[in-house]
């Protein structure tokens, strides 16, 4: 099983690709690691490979390899929906962080792209995760959860 975690500095991207390395070792699988980061701060492109399995030798997903893209962010999932194999599942997230660089942008927009495609996605609600908790802190982990729930 190859999953890519992206997203945005902050959000949580190696956070929750260790929650997914930890449950798999401790079933006794496999697992392979790796953290793509663009800019080392908060605003920047964060990228997580994790690859589970015994047929996995190396941490980077090849392009077209992904079973499965967990996108905090919806345009650093348009980003890398490159990652995803044919017939794979990506789950997003409502809540799209605007650049440090400044700019228009449009979340809706890059969910709307993704909805067009021909994957199975799963979208999460940000807002509501918000509503909830009070906050977005625990949406990494709502997105590793919506995952598990429909495919792991």
């Amino acid at each position: 099983m190859n999953i890519l975690i992206c997203g945005i500095g902050g959000q949580g991207v190696v956070y929750a690709s260790k929650i997914l390395a930890r449950q798999a070792l401790e079933r006794g699988e496999t697992v392979h690691t790796a953290e793509t980061i663009g800019m080392a701060q908060r605003g920047g492109s964060v990228v997580s490979h994790v690859r589970i399995g015994d047929d996995c030798h190396s941490p980077l997903i090849p392009i077209g390899g992904a079973d499965v893209i967990i996108g905090l962010e919806p345009a650093e999932t348009v980003r890398n929906i490159a990652y995803l194999k044919h017939g794979g599942t990506v789950a997003v997230s409502t809540r799209g962080i605007a650049p440090t660089t400044g700019g228009d942008y449009d979340p809706e927009a890059m969910l709307t792209y993704l909805k067009g495609l021909d994957i199975n996605l799963i979208i999460v609600d940000a807002e509501e995760v918000f509503r909830r908790d009070g906050s977005y802190r625990n949406l990494n982990v709502e997105m590793v959860n919506a995952i598990q729930n429909k495919i792991l």
